[in-house]
């Protein structure tokens, strides 16, 4: 029998060592079935703080060992439900009904989660120059996107400088509604220097502390700020001076703190030089003032010192996300690497971007709130609709066509179109942020989406621009050519995924050319 054990033993032991190799790193490393949809960047490990610059941890932090906190964010979704643009728009990438049947899967896999958005959510760059008819709908949506926040348990949100497009009184609206706090530490009321929101939050997380700080982006133009309140005009203070005032009395207060900044890398990186104590930025991207809708790998995170500064795409297509297990008292580091397990005693951030694809299903309670929303055709009072006193300018399609035949027949055999019938597929065709670029001369010619019929499809007037002289006169009122401008009100990086080059997708839509004598 001891001969036998004997034999055993190497087994045995041989067992037991690949036991707690191969335990840890089912423990440690394997990501949730949402995390691996997202896409992983390798980055090397790095402190986020000195231990010169650790802060005084509060008397309240946590004594046990190690905790786990699921961080995910959002940033730029402009307004959107869905994906503008998206070739898989039947199955609505990125909406927000999907967002939340992630949210509801990630809350099973993960008991600790804080849920943050780092502005720029209600309105897009383009709602400014909405008319009065176009801005209750909007006002709508906007609750609406409120509300689903409230609902898969948004915890804070940064004011971004489209948050206030249509005037601060609805963005406080929204505000009242909301279960969460709305953040800017730099918005203030020109009069009295007072803040409008409150600077930041301290959430609770399961007994950790997560800190956020606010920054709206510092560069607005000041005829902006005075029109969004004109009783009341608003002023923008310095991101960094208030990063520097604030920060350290936060980082005291937290164990983990957040930086949620609208401003552009280049002033998030100074603020990230400029001010010890900052764990995570969730940077928006801003690309010549504009924010970029589609975030490529490599500016997906950068490593700023003790900072880390992440991104993910905009319209709510990814979330991001950050697994943090956070050991008290040990220095946290950045790991990405899923081959190898952390060295002990040191909290770590695995960092990933989920993807909000078709198999994440129609989450049914928010689903409930945006076909309501779809629904609503009373958000266009039809009987209080104003004058259109362009109608008379467009000819239509069916005009064209009495001399046009060839070309006619060419258009009818493109995307153009059957462009009205696919807002009509995913139940758009109510949405005035939708139909403008899928029909002819809206707000200029029709209004209310019943008396569409002549106007459906993108028509030859979207691209060639009006002439209303031209049948009568055709000589002396030929049609022009097409310009890339006239391309571009549609076909921009907001609203397409793919890069619009004009001189190839021009060959897709370009008429057979005219037979003159």
């Amino acid at each position: 029998m001891k001969t036998s054990m004997l034999r055993s033993a190497p087994k045995l032991l041989a067992i037991f060592v690949l036991a707690a190799l191969v335990l840890p790193a089912l423990v440690e490393d394997s990501p949730s079935a949402e995390a691996k949809l997202g896409t992983t960047s390798e980055v090397k490990s790095r402190p986020l703080m000195g231990d010169d610059d650790a802060p005084t941890v509060p008397d309240s932090t946590p004594s046990a060992e190690s905790q786990n906190l699921f961080l995910v964010y959002s940033v730029n979704n402009v307004g959107y439900i869905d994906v503008c643009g998206c070739k898989r728009k039947k199955v609505r990438q990125g909406s927000l009904t999907r967002r939340a049947s992630y949210l509801k899967q990630a809350k099973f896999h993960h008991d600790n989660i804080c849920l943050l958005d780092g502005g720029n959510t209600l309105f897009g760059p383009d709602d400014g120059k909405a008319k009065d008819f176009e801005k209750k709908q909007l006002k709508e949506k906007a609750k609406l996107i409120v509300e689903s926040y409230t609902r898969r348990g948004y915890q804070s949100m940064l004011v971004g400088h489209h948050d206030i497009t249509l005037g601060l009184e609805i963005l406080q609206e929204c505000e009242k509604m909301a279960k969460f706090p709305f953040l800017s530490a730099n918005m203030r009321y020109k009069d009295d220097n007072s803040r409008v929101f409150a600077p930041t939050t301290v959430v609770e997380c399961k007994g950790l502390k997560v800190g956020v700080l606010g920054l709206t982006i510092d560069t607005i133009p000041e005829y902006y700020l005075e029109r969004a309140n004109p009783d009341r005009p608003l002023v923008l203070t310095k991101a960094i001076d208030e990063a520097k005032s604030l920060i350290p009395e936060l980082r005291s207060q937290c164990d983990i703190l957040v930086l949620l900044s609208a401003n552009s890398a280049e002033t998030n990186r100074e603020i990230a030089a400029a001010v010890p104590g900052i764990d995570v930025i969730v940077d928006p991207l801003i690309e010549l003032g504009n924010h970029k809708v589609w975030v490529d790998e490599e500016l997906s995170m950068e490593q700023l010192g003790e900072t880390l500064m992440v991104r993910t795409d905009a319209q709510g297509a990814r979330l991001g996300t950050l697994d943090i297990d956070w050991i008290d008292g040990g220095r946290p580091m950045v790991s990405l690497s899923f081959d190898s397990a952390p060295p002990a005693g040191r909290s770590t951030y695995w960092y990933e971007r989920a993807s909000m694809e078709p198999h994440l299903l129609e989450d049914p309670d928010i689903m409930g709130l945006v076909e309501a929303f779809r629904k609503g055709s009373a958000f266009v009072n039809i009987d209080a609709l104003p004058e259109l006193p362009h109608k008379d300018k467009y000819l239509t399609a069916s005009t064209c066509s009495m001399c046009h035949v060839e070309q006619t027949d060419f258009w009818k055999g493109t995307t153009h179109a059957d462009a009205f019938a696919s807002l009509v597929e995913t139940g758009d065709q109510w949405r005035q942020d939708c139909i403008a670029c899928h029909v002819l001369g809206y707000g200029q010619a029709f209004i209310a989406p019943e008396e569409a019929e002549p106007y459906k499809n993108v028509q030859c007037e979207n691209c060639h621009g009006l002439n209303p002289g031209h049948p009568q006169d055709p000589v002396n009122h030929p049609w022009g050519a097409v310009k890339e401008t006239s391309c571009l009100t549609c076909h921009n990086k907001n609203q397409t995924r793919i890069d619009f080059v004009f001189s190839r997708e021009r060959r897709k839509v370009a008429c057979p050319p005219l037979k003159r004598n």
